[in-house]
């Protein structure tokens, strides 16, 4: 296996494995009675990645995975982690579970099928982010609308703002705003 597969792989992973971050859930609101809410996990979470980010900046080494766009520019790791600090702490989980797993699944897959098959996109990525949003609760309009905004926050090529950002953010705030007026 070369070197950018591995690259890709290992990129691909980092975006399935985040789905795991949903576990933040199964903590409780108050962390045990330790005197801190489950919020401040967040940061020993983030607070590293800001570090290893800022590091980066500093003396430019090697990461394994890291793509030659992102050289430049913010990578896709910072703004991920910065995008799923931000869904935990403003956002309800109601919202949340579907956009963090329709990011975690959907990106990889968007990237495969434009490199494999680009056939399949975007139907393959439309249905499977919907049919997330419909499994975790979603109504189908609310799950449309998701669907929608992720696909369009995706799809355009931003350097400034990293689409792991953008795809979970952009349907976070729509559907917050959603809910705000007709209730989910």
């Amino acid at each position: 296996m070369d070197e950018g597969t591995r690259a890709r792989l290992l990129r691909r992973g980092i975006h399935v494995a985040s789905a795991g971050l949903l576990s933040y859930y199964l903590l409780p609101p108050d962390m045990y009675g330790a005197g801190f809410p489950r919020e401040a996990v967040v940061l020993t979470f983030l607070v590293p990645v800001l570090a290893i980010e800022a590091y980066r900046w500093k003396r430019r080494p090697k990461i394994p995975g890291l793509r030659e766009n992102e050289k430049k520019r913010i990578s896709a790791v910072a703004w991920g982690a910065v995008g799923l600090a931000l869904a935990f702490v403003l956002f309800p989980q109601d919202i949340v579970v579907p956009c963090v797993l329709g990011l975690a699944l959907v990106d990889p897959l968007i990237g495969e099928l434009r490199l494999g098959w680009p056939r399949g996109y975007p139907w393959i990525p439309l249905a499977a982010y919907f049919l997330i949003c419909l499994a975790t609760g979603l109504g189908w309009a609310p799950s449309l609308l998701a669907t929608a905004v992720a696909m369009a926050a995706e799809a355009p090529k931003v350097a400034e703002v990293d689409d792991d950002f953008r795809m979970l953010v952009a349907p976070l705030v729509a559907l917050w705003l959603w809910g705000r007026f007709f209730g989910l």
